[in-house]
Parts: C-alpha cells; sequence; structure tokens
C-alpha cells in the first residue's frame, strides 16, 4: 500500500487518523465547530451539503478562506454529498462541479471526496485537474443497506485505483457482526489488491468496532463526532476515540 502525503499527515497502514466531520448549517455554526474540531482531529472533514448557502458563490468562498483561516495547517477534505449518497442535498451534476471546481479553485482545501459512482459522468479529466491543483481525490462508494460480498467491495476498489483515486472509502452497513468483522477481513485483503491507501467505515453500533480497528485491519482513516453531533460516519465521540486508539498502540 502506497502512503499519501497531506500536509504534515501521511496516510497509510498504521494507526488510523482522526477525521472530525463538521456539519454546521451557519457560517458560524462552520467556524464554531472547526474551532472545535482542530483541538482534537488530524484530519478535518467539511460535509459542505450541510451549508444552507451552499449555491452562494461570495458565501461559499468566504466560508471556505475563513474555514482554512481557522484550522491551519490540518488537512481539509470537501464532501459535498448528495441525497442519493446519504447526504443532505438534491443537487444537478452540473451544480455539483462546479462547487467542487469553485472549492478547488479556492485552493482552502486538501481532498476532495467524490462518489464513484458519478466520476463516468464526471471523467477522469476532471480528477486530473483537481490533482494538477494538489488537491488529492478520495473516491468513495457507499451501501447503506448492506455489507456487500467481498468481489463486489474489491471490484469497487479495483475501479477507484483505475479512475486515479488517491484514497479510497468504503462505507457499508453491517447487519450482523459477522459483517463487520468481514469488512475488515476485506480490508486488510485490499493491501494485496490495490495500491492506494483504504479508509473504511461500517455503520451503526455494530459498526462502532471497524472505528477503533484501523491500527489492526489496515484503514488509513477514522472517523469521530463532536460532542451532541451524532453523525452517520463517525458515532463515537472524537475524543473518546483518540484514548480508544491510543490503547491500541
Amino acid at each position: 500500500m502506497m502512503d499519501v502525503q497531506v500536509r504534515e499527515v501521511r496516510f497509510d497502514a498504521g494507526k488510523p487518523k482522526i477525521c472530525v466531520p463538521i456539519v454546521g448549517k451557519t457560517f458560524d455554526e462552520i467556524i464554531e465547530q472547526a474551532n472545535e474540531a482542530k483541538k482534537v482531529a488530524e484530519v478535518i472533514e467539511w460535509r459542505a451539503d450541510y451549508y444552507e448557502d451552499i449555491f452562494d458563490d461570495d458565501q461559499l468562498n468566504a466560508t471556505l478562506l475563513a474555514l482554512r483561516d481557522e484550522i491551519r495547517n490540518i488537512p481539509l477534505i470537501f464532501n459535498l454529498r448528495p441525497v442519493e449518497a446519504g447526504g443532505q442535498l438534491e443537487i444537478s451534476l452540473n451544480q455539483y462541479r462546479h462547487i467542487y471546481e469553485f472549492a478547488v479553485s479556492s485552493r482552502a482545501i486538501d481532498l476532495a471526496d467524490v462518489e464513484v459512482s458519478i466520476i463516468d459522468q464526471l471523467s477522469t479529466t476532471f480528477i486530473k485537474w483537481m490533482q494538477a491543483l494538489d488537491v488529492r481525490v478520495m473516491l468513495s462508494y457507499y451501501n447503506f443497506k448492506e455489507t456487500p460480498e467481498d468481489a463486489v467491495i474489491l471490484f469497487r476498489l479495483n475501479l477507484m485505483e483505475h479512475w486515479g483515486a488517491d484514497i479510497a472509502k468504503i462505507v457499508v452497513f453491517p447487519k450482523n457482526e459477522a459483517d463487520v468483522l468481514r469488512q475488515m477481513e476485506i480490508v486488510m485483503k485490499a493491501q494485496t489488491f490495490v495500491s492506494l491507501p483504504v479508509a473504511s467505515v461500517s455503520l451503526g453500533r455494530l459498526g462502532k468496532l471497524s472505528q477503533i480497528s484501523g491500527s489492526l485491519d489496515g484503514s488509513c482513516m477514522t472517523y469521530g463526532c463532536l460532542e451532541g453531533k451524532p453523525y452517520d460516519d463517525a458515532q463515537i465521540e472524537a475524543e473518546k476515540l483518540v484514548m480508544m486508539i491510543n490503547e491500541l498502540k
């Protein structure tokens, strides 16, 4: 598995990096959450689909720049998740592309999280354009109904590498404990199939084990939420997650 360096953070198969999502709806909420997140986060993700002014370029630019100023040198993931990918936003492909182009051009973000199922519509040229502006691309696969068969997930990972991703992300829903363990095993297997780092998330109460197991299965990143801000990908509070992961070192 290749390492990916973003600012001072290395995404590899060692101790998983702790990513804290920001889910504020207003400018003030976003900056307030960023102030809290930077106390514990190694990586910060802005879930921009929560932002009420996401379609206003001037407001978006101001927020991106203020967010970068607030978190300083912490890597920032920009994630605009449509409803069909578990997000908050009904959005056309043209709007989606425009907002990503705007965020990348702002030079405020370090990584762009893009849903893999729409890459064939956006083209590899879009990925290469973002990378040419020094933005790493994280391609993501979401399944909120089940944990698919191993072959399906490994195919998705190979597809992400084929499309030119820097990091792959798999988010699935387990129906039982065996699904969680199988997902962890898939991440371990993936290291022999693909060269890019993999961030793995198993959702729900059962999936909490996956949030702390990155040092065991090779997941490069895990998600921890802010206190009082529950989040599907991160059901363990970030401060508690830090302590749990450190116990496994």
